[in-house]
């Protein structure tokens, strides 16, 4: 059975009720709005600019991208960084256009490759990207309690966890013995990655020549098992959600969609 559809990552009855606790924490800390909402009408918000939000799922990930070109081309303008933009972050309810699952690496730091500013974004990481139980609640909160149109994985590469996943996958394929919990979740991709490799020519031996492909594989299987779930099934389907994912390249700087 695939790490990514076992019980231990799909929401349970206990999950369900580990996520009814956050909202309701959430409907008092972060005062959430219903998805596809404006700005409440209170007089103090009413001239923030989060209110120029991509103003549907397509836009929004346009959005993403055209930060990321910006970034890519060292031609960012770190929005939202302003007195003003600070003021309506503490004051008035947080609209992120977009859900983050990323790398906790510290060179791919969501704000900055995809040149967004403060309330903009709701990211959500862990070494290797993976979907773990309390991360996929906060994807829940983030798209449907807060009103995301767009949530996106995020692998990249050199990443250190699919690297060390894949060694110990390799190692020993029947039983690999983790150094790191992290490691678990990418394994089915390192087995899917395994038999890309070979089919291609290459040896499915390598650490090294295996490593890349598993990087891609674990961002579209990922992909795959959230756009299969809810809510975001039912987001998807309303056309209130995208869900997409991509690779960003440490050398060249931009992200190239995947899936």
């Amino acid at each position: 059975m695939s790490t990514l559809n076992s019980p231990t990552t799909r929401l349970s009855r206990r999950g369900l009720l580990r996520l009814g606790a956050l909202a309701s924490v959430g409907a008092t800390v972060f005062s959430s709005r219903p998805v596809g909402t404006a700005w409440a009408d209170e007089p103090e918000c009413m001239d923030c600019k989060y209110m120029g939000r991509p103003g549907s799922p397509t836009a929004a990930l346009a959005e993403l991208m055209a930060g990321n070109a910006r970034w890519a081309s060292q031609t960012q303008k770190h929005p939202r960084e302003d007195t003003h933009s600070r003021d309506c972050a503490a004051n008035c309810k947080q609209t992120p256009f977009a859900a983050i699952l990323s790398c906790i690496d510290s060179r791919v730091t969501p704000e900055f490759l995809f040149d967004q500013g403060i309330g903009d974004l709701f990211p959500g990481r862990v070494a290797g990207n993976s979907v773990v139980p309390i991360l996929e609640d906060s994807l829940v909160y983030g798209t449907k309690h807060l009103g995301a149109s767009l949530l996106f994985v995020l692998g990249h590469s050199k990443c250190g966890a699919a690297e060390a996943a894949t060694e110990s996958f390799i190692s020993n394929p029947h039983h690999p013995t983790p150094s790191f919990a992290f490691e678990v979740p990418i394994y089915p991709a390192v087995a899917a990655a395994r038999k890309i490799v070979e089919e291609e020519g290459g040896n499915p031996n390598s650490v090294d020549e295996v490593t890349v492909v598993t990087i891609d594989q674990h961002v579209i299987m990922t992909v795959k098992y959230l756009r299969s779930i809810e809510p975001f099934e039912d987001l998807i389907e309303e056309g209130k959600l995208l869900v997409k994912g991509g690779r960003y390249d440490l050398s060249t700087q931009e992200v190239v969609i995947l899936v």
